[in-house]
């Protein structure tokens, strides 16, 4: 069923016959293999990319001169890229994946997602998530990529942890976790919820503090596939105190427990102390 909308999904954009896939599946492989042009075609002339490096682009011809800087700037570093994971909901599909890339000999791996929103009139916008500070040793501050939006509503242990996460309270994050259960940062790092929840205890008792508050987002829209929801907010609030609004993403993979079995997540938030 996904392979058939997928190709019915081309189609309605006017996408060559060489390109076939869900946009947020094939953008970064096309890119990585230098393959700039057919990447453009499939995209059309309404699109929009925002990438936290390349920045924000629309239209041709200023899209396509955006792609093959680009894909010259990862054959430059001898780049790669692994599906991880893919979500689709009825307005958008996300991919999520790890991009190698080759520094002056010292190869990094960094976390991406990838969010390609399907609009009216053959218009799509492509926003890609991870965090700055393996390529460029700090974090970016990225400007909110979408308004708040009140009305979207997430499924119960989704919602449990966001409010766990705004309170600061470390053991009711814990507790959103199957057993099992892993957390993976921007970092790429991994933690597991084993039987008693130290590891993760004790990344999140180091990342809130004491009586200082949490982190606050804010909805902006999610792709859910009944498994899995891929959502996009804005971190507005850290340790209680206001910062500027940065753009941010995280999946969350809901096992069968009811709690979560997997959550990653895809920002460049510097939170102090941790």
């Amino acid at each position: 069923m996904v392979s058939f909308l997928a190709m019915e999904e081309a189609s309605e954009r006017g996408a060559p016959s060489s390109l076939r896939g869900w946009l947020s599946e094939v953008y970064l492989p096309e890119l990585v293999a230098s393959r700039p042009e057919p990447l453009s075609l499939r995209l059309g002339d309404r699109a929009t990319v925002d990438d936290p490096i390349f920045g924000r682009t629309s239209g041709m011809p200023a899209l396509r001169r955006y792609l093959e800087e680009v894909a010259a700037w990862l054959a430059k570093h001898s780049a790669s890229f692994e599906r991880v994971a893919f979500t689709m909901g009825p307005d958008r599909d996300v991919t999520e994946g790890t991009l190698g890339l080759t520094f002056e000999g010292r190869r990094v791996s960094v976390p991406v997602a990838i969010v390609a929103e399907r609009r009216k009139e053959r218009e799509v916008e492509l926003r890609l998530y991870y965090s700055t500070r393996p390529i460029k040793g700090t974090h970016a501050v990225r400007s909110p990529l979408l308004p708040q939006d009140d009305s979207i509503a997430v499924p119960p242990p989704v919602a449990a942890h966001l409010d766990a996460l705004r309170r600061g309270d470390a053991a009711s994050m814990v507790a959103t976790y199957e057993v099992g259960g892993t957390l993976r940062d921007p970092a790429g790092t991994v933690r597991t919820r084993d039987e008693d929840g130290k590891e993760l205890l004790a990344f999140y008792g180091a990342l809130f503090r004491p009586g200082g508050g949490g982190i606050e987002v804010l909805n902006g829209a999610r792709a859910d596939d009944g498994t899995t929801c891929a959502l996009e907010y804005t971190v507005v609030r850290v340790h209680g105190k206001g910062v500027a609004p940065q753009a941010g993403l995280a999946v969350y993979e809901r096992g069968d427990s009811g709690k979560l079995r997997a959550v990653r997540v895809y920002e460049d938030v510097e939170v102090p102390g941790a």
